[in-house]
């Protein structure tokens, strides 16, 4: 049963203000653990910011909803045992966790005497089975334990309950030696040995690593993704050196992502590259039975104020036209055909139909057909290499495409890849977690390289990519439909109603006649 996001308003005051309700089953063991049964309250100031206050948010819920998912792993029965090192460890924990909670409650100096008397009383009235129901409840065990993420079974609950009394005992005399005003350091806590996390349950059996490799197994992603989150694991198993991923908490993720920030990675980077990856992952392994619950759910990094827009993502007239002019500049020194054919193609096929750098770099001569009723199209299959969203599509050629010799260059090329070589492919390599990049991925490589010596330096805008804001904007201010703009980029409408709507390629031929020419100075032939 997943526990929902909880939504952000205002209250009435003008504060930050969110709910959520505590589910049914687990409402008893909640309140016993937290004093709460119904529903857990979040309020900040008004004067937080938006963004702020989305981010408190959110680690506010995913606290919440860890101790949910705590509280059901232990009526699950999924709870660890502990040995005699480890139950003194979290013993200690406990001590310092207790103390802490007490820092700020009035103490008077009578009050340890009191606590330990009524300890006393449990144990010769009731016996060791009311000593430990009072020792768990004045004591907070539950809460303690919850926070800790930390899910005992039943004998070894009992048995860490025996273990922390005489830790309940000194944290009292400590607390009305301070109420006494007496703050001689406390050396307790060095008899302590260190509690180590580990699993609930059964260890999953996979490191960060190994399983960033069972999820590409699985779920085959495309190398682009493989190779931009390898950087995340690698740092993911270098911090959490080859630990179990059952042994990693929530108090971990966020340590590890209290790290990532950094002056040449943004927090922006960080949610939607190293976050995402590992949400991803351990969202599988939870999924898939290793895991109880995911340690990064709900796990992000406060984003500060954006960067000030300098400029629109188009080309400026000034850029394409630099752009467009140079395709058909002789070549310094020998070039291979393929990039010859795709400086001077590439740029041209992206202008006329705002299709992805990567999507033209991998077409075919056989993805270039005459339509029945006359006019040429372009197939961005699959098929061919990759599309976004896996899904292929067919556009229509502008005339200016064919009078500039588009087809006649296909015609001659016959068949197969009109951009890269397909037998130039020497590196090899059965790592899956290192894909060796697609060919058609290193010909748009090139291509912004070309791009940027051009002199087309802007770093706010890409090289590559930017033809797709041009088209678009060329295409909106010509007044062509929104959805014909939509099916010529692939991109997908928000709105339910367009998928009744969808244009057929003659009506993208139609409105593309709206579209203007590229005029250059020098016309290009």
């Amino acid at each position: 049963m997943a526990v929902p996001m909880t939504s952000l308003s205002r209250a009435s005051n003008g504060d930050w203000f969110a709910r959520k309700g505590i589910p049914k089953d687990v409402r008893e063991a909640y309140k016993q653990a937290f004093g709460v049964s119904q529903e857990e309250r979040f309020r900040r100031p008004g004067s937080l910011s938006t963004g702020s206050a989305k981010a408190e948010l959110r680690e506010w819920d995913a606290t919440v909803t860890g101790r949910i998912e705590a509280l059901r792993a232990a009526a699950r029965g999924e709870g660890r045992s502990l040995n005699h090192r480890e139950a003194h460890g979290l013993a200690g924990q406990w001590y310092a966790w207790f103390l802490e909670w007490r820092a700020d409650l009035p103490v008077s100096e009578a009050a340890g005497a009191v606590e330990l008397e009524g300890l006393e009383a449990a144990h010769s009235c009731r016996g060791s089975d009311a000593a430990r129901a009072y020792l768990r409840e004045r004591g907070r065990i539950g809460t303690f334990l919850t926070e800790r993420e930390v899910t005992l079974t039943p004998e070894a609950e009992g048995f860490l309950v025996d273990v922390i009394e005489p830790e309940f005992r000194a944290a009292w005399a400590l607390l009305d030696r301070q109420a006494s005003g007496n703050f001689q350091p406390d050396e307790r806590p060095q008899r302590h040995p260190k509690f180590k996390q580990a699993a609930p349950g059964k260890a999953a059996r996979l490191t960060c690593w190994t399983l960033f490799e069972a999820w590409i197994a699985e779920r085959r992603p495309g190398a682009s993704t493989v190779n931009r989150w390898r950087a995340v694991f690698r740092g993911l198993e270098a911090y959490f050196e080859g630990r179990d991923i059952a042994t990693i908490s929530g108090d971990d993720a966020i340590a590890w992502k209290n790290t990532l920030v950094t002056p040449e990675r943004t927090a922006g980077v960080v949610n939607d590259v190293w976050l995402r990856a590992a949400r991803v992952a351990f969202g599988w392994a939870r999924d898939n039975k290793r895991l109880t619950m995911n340690p990064f759910e709900g796990v992000t990094v406060a984003v500060g104020k954006a960067q000030p827009k300098v400029r629109e993502r188009e080309f400026l007239e000034e850029e394409w036209r630099v752009i467009l002019n140079a395709t058909t500049a002789p070549a310094p020194g020998r070039m291979a055909v393929h990039n010859l054919a795709a400086r001077r193609w590439v740029p041209w096929i992206c202008a006329y139909t705002g299709s992805r750098p990567g999507e033209v770099t991998q077409l075919r001569a056989e993805d270039f057909t005459r339509h029945k009723a006359g006019f040429w199209v372009m197939k961005i299959n699959p098929e061919a290499g990759t599309v976004k969203g896996g899904q292929a599509r067919v556009v229509p050629l502008h005339d200016h495409l064919i009078e500039l010799g588009l087809i006649a260059f296909v015609e001659q090329a016959g068949k197969g890849p009109l951009f890269y070589d397909p037998e130039g492919q020497r590196v090899t390599r059965e790592d899956p977690t290192n894909p060796v990049q697609a060919p058609w991925v290193k010909q748009r490589n090139k291509l912004a390289e070309w791009v940027r010596g051009l002199g087309v330096t802007d770093t706010n805008i890409s090289p590559n990519h930017a033809w797709r804001h041009t088209f678009k904007r060329r295409a909106a201010r010509a007044k062509i439909e929104r959805r014909i703009r939509f099916a010529f980029c692939g991109h997908a409408s928000d709105d339910v109603g367009d998928d009744y709507e969808t244009p057929t390629v003659e009506d993208m031929a139609e409105e593309l006649r709206l579209f203007p020419k590229y005029v250059l100075e020098v016309p290009v032939s």
